[in-house]
């Protein structure tokens, strides 16, 4: 079923990488403010897609690296940690296109400079998120393919294809169509490639080498579970309007930051949590994983936001940043293709997985009430002292499960694959 998923998402991706790339209303035009204003709606296309782009390409690379076991292990290790820590904090980023949407639409191009350069001058936010998110894309697009084919899951012809589709993208982005696309189309055919023989894996060796890439993965996920739910605490004992009052997060603007930072790692660390969890569990945990996967990627994303409405309210009065916000809020493709589903879902997969994994005898059924009592809680308590008990709950939930994959013994080695008979 992994393979699958991870192949299906392999194609989907490039694909929607070529179609918010065509939408583009910026293509061909020198950058300057104005131009969203003039096009919100294909504004709104192109954010939406190129977000699901990377987002889809998330499982989908750590699907492509998944049966390495000994050969390109190192360098699967890097891609693995780029892709789920850099590439999706990468696609967070393209939540500023809302906002610059929001912005233009509300304030004259003056001002919206003036908060835009606010926002790019944030320390906090330039080092935390586009730093390791423009790092970790790099080294996701460019390690996953290379490593794939040192561990013989793809073709050496298939990494190079998709290197080059890389590189084209990055040198055309922004290029008028046709140019702009050649990048997409070739990663097309070369991810493509890639998901064909995921589904249809070389046979496994009689002597299958040690899986000392499986073996990192479990470690880094059970790592995860307790440092998901650590750092989702730290997030929310460090929020600075505990009474919801706004301007204290303008009174401290670093602290906003520094919060906003913890939750979305939080949420990132949440993806290997639930993938080591599923990997020991039934079917049923396993799609609830994978839905998760995604909703969590989307959901910690939106943790930029405050940043961006720090920058707001840094610049303008509160009355005129309240406008921008509304504006923000009422895009549908935002509201809908990002914001929602990825609260809910995140919530409602990390109850499922943890019932998932109580059902499969994984762990004990009160653990997995710790789980279902720490998300309550955190919906429940709101912000404050009180706030930090939901993260809490999930850490004894979370770290008692992590406590009992450990007690499993390790995962069967792949049996071998016998030579067909001749004919």
């Amino acid at each position: 079923m992994w393979r699958k998923a991870a192949a299906a998402s392999l194609v989907a991706a490039p694909i929607a990488l070529a179609v918010a790339t065509g939408v583009d209303p910026a293509l061909g035009i020198p950058e300057q403010y104005g131009i969203y204003r003039q096009h919100p709606d294909a504004v709104q296309a192109h954010s939406i897609l190129l977000h699901w782009a990377w987002v889809l390409f998330v499982p989908g690379l750590l699907g492509l690296l998944a049966p390495i076991r000994q050969r390109g292990a190192v360098l699967a290790r890097i891609a693995w940690i780029a892709v789920i820590v850099g590439l999706a904090t990468f696609s967070a980023l393209m939540a500023n296109d809302f906002v610059l949407l929001a912005l233009e639409q509300t304030l004259p191009d003056a001002q919206v400079q003036a908060v835009d350069e606010k926002f790019l001058a944030m320390s906090v936010t330039v080092a935390g998120w586009q730093w390791p998110g423009l790092i970790g894309w790099g080294l996701s697009l460019i390690l996953t393919p290379i490593a794939a084919a040192r561990g013989r899951v793809i073709d050496w012809w298939t990494a190079g294809a998709a290197l080059l589709g890389m590189a084209l993208y990055l040198a055309f982005a922004i290029s008028p169509v046709p140019l702009c696309l050649l990048g997409p189309i070739v990663m097309i055919g070369a991810y493509g490639a890639a998901a064909w023989r995921l589904v249809r894996p070389r046979p496994a060796p009689a002597e299958p080498e040690p899986d000392t890439f499986g073996a990192f993965r479990r470690g880094f996920g059970q790592f995860a579970l307790y440092a998901a739910p650590l750092s989702f605490a730290i997030g929310m004992a460090t929020v600075p309007d505990w009474s919801g009052d706004l301007a204290d997060s303008v009174a401290k603007p670093v602290q906003t930051q520094v919060s906003a930072l913890f939750l979305h790692f939080a949420w990132i660390l949440f993806v290997p949590a639930v993938l080591a969890v599923a990997a020991r569990a039934n079917r049923f945990t396993q799609v609830a994983a994978g839905i998760t996967v995604l909703a969590l990627i989307n959901f910690s994303g939106l943790m930029v936001g405050d940043s961006a409405d720090l920058a707001a309210r840094q610049v303008l009065d509160a009355a005129t940043a309240d406008r921008v916000s509304e504006t923000l809020g009422g895009y549908a493709a935002f509201t809908f293709g990002w914001a929602m589903p990825g609260m809910l879902l995140s919530l409602l997969g990390l109850i499922a997985v943890a019932v998932g994994a109580a059902v499969s005898r994984v762990t004990r059924w009160w653990t997995a009430a710790l789980v279902v009592a720490g998300i309550a809680a955190f919906l429940g308590l709101g912000l404050g002292p009180i706030g930090v008990t939901g993260p809490l709950l999930l850490l004894a939930g979370f770290g008692l499960i992590a406590r009992d994959l450990r007690r499993l013994p390790a995962p069967a080695a792949p049996a071998a694959t016998p030579a067909p008979a001749p004919a």
